[in-house]
């Protein structure tokens, strides 16, 4: 009996100065999983007094977001702004970004008012089969995510400020990367955001991730 409990201490301290992404490795998703459940709920504990406001140029929405992040320049590469991006957050970086270590946070906003009425569909329905829609490409080895291994972590319904969304959660393995995709409807607008970030940072990224979303809000 003692010496099981010699080696249950042992193996104890062991685990508590193996370094965190070894510890990632060795376990695996599972405790990725878990991992990423605890920086949900450590998420709403954090402080909002190092943070910034942005208010969009037409006045449509605000978030804070924390002082070592940046607003990414519309001429960069890493991230790409595309047609219906309204806004790249960042975070400040001492290193060149590329693909590989990029972490994002990213609004994008398309006007839906004319696919809601051609396709009959409540602003709930619509985003519905979007998210369903995306989950499939998953698995459709045409689509971009079709051989990059996803692993599904979550598919919930969530709200982006006072409006109900939707919000997938999954990992891209084949890449290292941890993304969420958080989809709202507001005055026949459709909100996206999306979070990027490497796997081995995802529960720290997380947390900083829901402080962001938390923050937004719709303005009148």
């Amino acid at each position: 009996m003692i010496l099981l409990l010699i080696m249950h201490i042992k193996l104890v301290i062991f685990a508590i100065l193996l370094p965190s992404s070894l510890l990632l490795l060795l376990m695996g998703t599972t405790n990725f999983q878990q991992s990423y459940v605890e920086a949900q709920t450590n998420s709403t504990q954090a402080q909002t007094n190092s943070t910034q406001k942005f208010t969009s140029p037409n006045h449509t929405f605000s978030l804070d977001y924390p002082l070592d992040w940046e607003i990414a320049p519309k001429n960069s590469t890493f991230p790409y702004y595309g047609e219906t991006t309204a806004l790249v957050l960042r975070p400040i970086m001492n290193e060149t970004v590329t693909p590989l270590n990029e972490i994002f946070f990213s609004i994008s906003v398309s006007d839906v008012k004319r696919l809601l009425e051609d396709n009959k569909s409540l602003p709930a329905e619509f985003l519905d089969k979007l998210v369903a829609d995306k989950i499939s490409s998953f698995e459709d080895p045409s689509s971009i995510y079709g051989n990059l291994n996803v692993n599904l972590l979550g598919n919930n319904y969530t709200r982006l400020g006072d409006q109900p969304a939707k919000e997938l959660t999954f990992l891209t393995q084949n890449l290292g990367t941890f993304e969420v995709d958080t989809y709202t409807i507001y005055n026949d607008q459709l909100y996206h955001i999306n979070f990027v970030g490497p796997q081995s940072k995802a529960s720290q990224l997380y947390e900083e991730f829901q402080q962001i979303k938390d923050s937004f809000r719709f303005l009148p």
